[in-house]
């Protein structure tokens, strides 16, 4: 694609290498650092958009909230400026692949669904902690770095984040309550109504985006946002399990939790929904243990192989068949000999 921007140098110090990408607010090129070869991304709001205040001020305030914020989970912002008026961002390049691209594909396996969600959790909790509000989070703003399987979550775009000062109450770069932002498919009951949120609001986005990754569909669908809108204040989820019967109960109810329409009933903190993600089958990785299958235990040849069991379950058996053996040793109904059990009748 031609691009004029493609080979400029910014400030003196970016150089444009190649477009990524563009949506409704902004453009994002790959560049590298000149001296230093490093690569960045760099975020260029659209010229038109920049004339326009509310949408330069979204942009301003998506560089204020990443300048706040440092989290292996989070993108960070490196450094900004402005080329003939049109603000730019800089940040570190992740090379990878969005959510919203994964799920594509359908449904993901639960524990890995489970590792993402508590990822993206932990950079909401430190986002959270820093007085920051996404407030947009979605499969778009989700990256995976790095191999399958092995994903590295970076939350991206908090250009319609909410900041909030020490006392709680909204700062001067908040978009006052009766402007609705954000994107219906993901938004609490609250957001959806236009009022106040607070950190619950991105905690039942995460609940919508769990119950995707699980079941390989949002809660709530229709072809109008308006009708999504009424069906996030209104409508109760359909149960995973129903869509998805392989997940656990625990994980449904962690996910339907997240789901209330009243915040208060609702997993108060990120850590806390995470904690409760940890404990379910999912979220816990089984331990290989070696065993050794005889014929007695499988009534086939003797062979050796692999299974995934608990070991506090092998150990428990273990000790309970222990004590039968000494139990029956002490009152001779057992009588070890040169190493051998001999069978000695009583009478």
């Amino acid at each position: 694609m031609d691009d004029a921007r493609l080979g400029q140098v910014l400030d003196g110090r970016y150089r444009l290498e190649e477009r990524l990408g563009a949506g409704g607010m902004g453009v994002v090129y790959r560049g590298s650092r000149m001296g230093l070869s490093k690569p960045v991304a760099i975020k260029f709001l659209h010229r038109s958009a920049s004339l326009v205040a509310d949408r330069r001020q979204r942009f301003e305030r998506e560089v204020a909230v990443m300048s706040r914020l440092s989290h292996p989970n989070l993108a960070t912002i490196i450094d900004y400026g402005s080329v003939d008026d049109v603000p730019y961002l800089v940040m570190d390049f992740h090379p990878g692949i969005s959510l919203r691209k994964l799920l594509e594909g359908g449904a993901l396996r639960p524990d890995r669904a489970v590792f993402i969600a508590r990822q993206i959790l932990a950079g909401l909790g430190s986002a959270h902690a820093s007085g920051v509000i996404h407030r947009d989070l979605k499969p778009d703003n989700v990256l995976l770095v790095g191999k399958p399987g092995e994903d590295l979550v970076k939350i991206l775009d908090f250009g319609v984040a909410k900041l909030l000062e020490g006392d709680g109450g909204p700062s001067e770069l908040s978009v006052v309550a009766g402007t609705l932002l954000g994107t219906p498919s993901y938004m609490a009951p609250e957001q959806a109504r236009a009022e106040v949120v607070d950190p619950r609001a991105d905690l039942y986005a995460v609940g919508i985006l769990l119950y995707e990754m699980v079941v390989g569909r949002r809660p709530f669908e229709a072809e109008r946002d308006l009708a999504v809108l009424r069906m996030q204040v209104e409508d109760a989820p359909v149960p995973p399990r129903q869509l998805e019967p392989t997940i656990s109960g625990p994980l449904e109810a962690a996910i339907l939790r997240a789901l209330e329409k009243q915040p208060e009933k609702r997993w108060r903190s990120a850590e806390e929904f995470s904690k409760a993600l940890s404990r379910v089958p999912e979220g816990r990785p089984a331990t290989s243990v070696r065993v050794v299958m005889t014929r007695a235990a499988t009534t086939g040849p003797e062979r050796s192989g692999t299974v995934t069991t608990q070991p506090s379950r092998v150990l428990r058996w273990s000790l309970i068949a222990a004590a039968v053996l000494l139990v029956l040793v002490a009152s001779g109904w057992l009588a070890v000999k040169g190493g051998l059990v001999d069978i000695n009748w009583p009478g």
